[in-house]
């Protein structure tokens, strides 16, 4: 049965934005990444950059105290935090049963779990080859470059545990996982539309 619906979950540096844009352009669906931000902004009256705070804005400790219960819906100090998380998952739902579209982050996987429409991907690659990525799209040195990716990936990680209870990159929640590094960009976007068809 072909799949309409795409969600990339990535390591930073990995490609995933680009190879998210290259097949929804080829495939012909709606794209979304950040674009959510201020969809979801507009939809629950709140300014876009109260939703880019709290995002990826977990405090860590606060991780293990709810590994063992469904964590969205716990009364903490996280509490802008969850509301932008409840909100946003509802929100992917409603976006994903139009189908034709490709999430890039945003905790999509997970909220569309139990979607038999949806495609579930996580890319990952080299450090070398994510450091070159970095480096020559910020114009940062290496150090700064690694320095970079291993914050985004810890909050990438650390949003994705909180709110789901999953391991991030945890092979278990998804569908394939790709080795952008080793297939480059494009072939990368060849081999998910062949999964797609």
């Amino acid at each position: 049965m072909a799949k309409n619906i795409i969600t990339i979950g990535r390591e930073y540096g990995s490609g995933g934005y680009e190879i998210g844009q290259k097949i929804a352009e080829e495939m012909g669906y709606t794209f979304y990444d950040k674009e959510l931000i201020s969809d979801l902004a507009d939809k629950i009256m709140v300014s876009p950059s109260f939703v880019e705070k709290n995002d990826e804005n977990v405090k860590e400790q606060h991780l293990n105290i709810f590994q063992e219960i469904f964590p969205i819906f716990a009364s903490n100090e996280n509490e802008d935090v969850d509301y932008i998380f409840r909100e946003q998952g509802k929100f992917i739902v409603q976006l994903a049963e139009k189908g034709n579209c490709v999430f890039v982050g945003r905790r999509a996987d997970y909220y569309l779990k139990d979607n038999p429409d949806a495609l579930h991907l996580f890319l990952y690659a080299d450090m070398d080859f994510r450091i070159r990525r970095i480096a020559d799209k910020y114009n940062l040195s290496d150090e700064k470059a690694v320095e970079k990716i291993l914050d985004m990936d810890k909050r990438r990680r650390t949003s994705y545990e909180y709110t789901t209870g999953r391991k991030w990159g945890d092979f278990h929640n998804y569908d394939r996982m790709i080795c952008t590094s080793t297939f480059g960009i494009d072939k990368c976007v060849e081999e998910i539309i062949g999964l797609l068809k």
